[in-house]
């Protein structure tokens, strides 16, 4: 039993041997191998955490040596200024203005003409020399959003370099001529009153033709001369009233001499004969005009000689006709039927379709004069703008190459839109006494609307649209001494006329204020950076 016992124990501790020799070492041994991974991770881990929380920024050598944190330097990332005195970020250090909030009357906030205490000027500030609100008033203009709250801010340079580096020009808000203008093309053109297309009233033949096109002629010069039977037989008739009309009036004057001796009858026949000569011979002589042969009240008078058959005929065949032109007649001429055409008012002649020896009719037409003094420039107008033309506005234009310059008044508006293009005619006299203008050409025109020779102007440059505003930089009035800020102002403007390279500012600038022009982005760049905001961009 021994035996088994002692062959137990021994199995036993075999298998206890067996069982320590397959377990693992001990367990510290075990992590003291895994040591070295572990520290990597944790550097790792450390190397994160600091990068997250420094945004990856190595911290300089010297910093790690101190035992303190930092010192921040004395700059203001957002605004570009000394943290120490940027006047945004320590609004204590911002001169104070006082606040009015938007001027309805005006469009602008803060408005400088209602309270020019707030002018950027030494005191005491100049206002406008003229009527800013019917300026306002007279043609749509930019408006401003009452709402916005850009004008509250102001743009800080670091110092009178930076307005170097920025390439940042400046020039002072002054007077000077301004004008409101529409602008309109159109065509200069003859006065159709002083066009005359002439023709003869009735059929004949061209016996003279004394002008050709491009001749000048004047007022009542003879043009032509034309053989119409008509004219011929109108003599007559006027030679016989005229002869009718002496006998009757010789008989009356004879009875009427005879006194109480004449009896009553025949003094009457006779009054009544004497009136029917004259009429007729009123018929006649109308007859006459009516061919533009004026027949004078005093060709015949009585107190002359009276004068024979022959002698009245002879005076009838030339009625008319002036010595030049007898002059220029053929030679022998014996007909009685000459009619002259005569130009009715001085000019030259355009056109010529005539020919001596030519037959022509009352339809003919011969020739063309146009008096080119005073033409008129035919400007078309857009249907939205005419409502601001009005009779007697001046006009200045130039031809479409540049050769002439001109100016005149307008004389008609058009009541009508034409259904083509929309526009409205307007009407404008040209006085072309020098002759240099001459009809068809094409022109550019301006109509001003209002000329005004001291507004307040500055340069383009300046001008700008921030959304739903228009401001300007104004330059603070201390900008200049040393030690002060050197701050810009926003501020709104209502812009009026431009001309070149400079706008009016009907309200937000006055004379004297020194705006910001070239460069000026980089102050609006700066602004809408700023009006983005931050939630802390440097110490207070």
């Amino acid at each position: 039993m021994a035996l088994a016992q002692s062959s137990s124990v021994s199995s036993a501790q075999v298998r206890d041997a067996a069982t320590t020799a397959r377990r693992p070492p001990w367990r510290p041994l075990r992590l003291l191998g895994m040591l070295p991974n572990l520290i990597v991770f944790g550097l790792l881990a450390a190397l994160f955490y600091y990068g997250h929380h420094h945004e990856w920024k190595l911290p300089r050598f010297s910093t790690l040596l101190n035992h303190g944190p930092p010192p921040k330097p004395d700059w203001c990332e957002e605004h570009l200024v000394p943290s120490s005195q940027c006047v945004i970020c320590r609004p204590q250090l911002r001169p104070k203005l006082p606040t009015f909030g938007f001027c309805r009357k005006h469009g602008v906030a803060e408005c400088v003409l209602c309270h020019p205490e707030l002018a950027q000027v030494e005191p005491p500030p100049k206002l406008p020399a003229y009527d800013v609100l019917a300026a306002l008033a007279l043609l749509p203009r930019p408006t401003n959003n009452s709402r916005s709250t850009l004008h509250q801010d102001v743009v800080q340079l670091a110092s009178l370099e930076t307005v170097e580096k920025l390439g940042l020009e400046v020039d002072v808000a002054h007077e000077r001529p301004m004008e409101d203008v529409l602008q309109a093309h159109g065509r200069l053109l003859f006065d159709p009153t002083r066009v005359a297309h002439l023709s003869s009233p009735v059929s004949g033949t061209l016996l003279l033709v004394r002008k050709k096109p491009g001749d000048m002629v004047a007022a009542g010069e003879t043009l032509l001369v034309l053989d119409a039977a008509a004219v011929g037989q109108a003599k007559g008739r006027l030679l016989d009233a005229m002869v009718q009309r002496r006998l009757w009036q010789t008989n009356l004057q004879r009875l009427q001499a005879a006194g109480a001796a004449v009896a009553a009858r025949s003094l009457r026949e006779a009054e009544t004969a004497f009136q029917e000569a004259e009429i007729a011979f009123t018929k006649a002589r109308q007859e006459l005009l009516n061919l533009a042969l004026h027949v004078p009240a005093d060709m015949f008078p009585a107190d002359q000689p009276e004068p024979s058959p022959e002698q009245l005929a002879e005076r009838l065949r030339w009625l008319g006709i002036d010595p030049d032109c007898r002059a220029e007649l053929p030679t022998g001429l014996q007909s009685t039927n000459l009619l002259p055409l005569r130009a009715p008012f001085a000019g030259v002649v355009l056109s010529a379709d005539a020919m001596a020896g030519e037959v022509v009719s009352a339809a003919s037409g011969l020739l063309t004069v146009a008096d080119p003094r005073v033409l008129w420039l035919e400007l078309h107008v857009r249907q939205e703008q005419a409502g601001y033309v009005r009779p007697g506005q001046p006009v200045r234009f130039e031809t479409d190459d540049g050769s002439e310059h001109a100016r005149g008044e307008v004389a008609w508006v058009s009541p009508a839109v034409d259904v083509r293009t929309r526009t409205v005619e307007v009407r404008v006299v040209v006085d072309n006494a020098a002759g240099r203008l001459r009809a068809n050409m094409y022109a550019h025109g301006e109509i001003v609307l209002r000329h005004e020779s001291r507004a307040v102007v500055v340069p383009r440059a300046a001008l700008h649209a921030a959304g739903d505003i228009q401001l300007v930089f104004v330059r603070g009035r201390d900008f200049l001494r040393e030690g002060t800020p050197k701050l810009f102002y926003p501020r709104q403007v209502r812009p009026g006329a431009e001309r070149g390279e400079y706008v009016e500012i009907l309200a937000g600038v006055l004379p004297g204020e020194v705006v910001a022009t070239v460069g000026s982005n980089a102050l609006l760049g700066q602004l809408l950076r700023g009006n983005l905001g931050a939630d802390e961009c440097c110490p207070q």
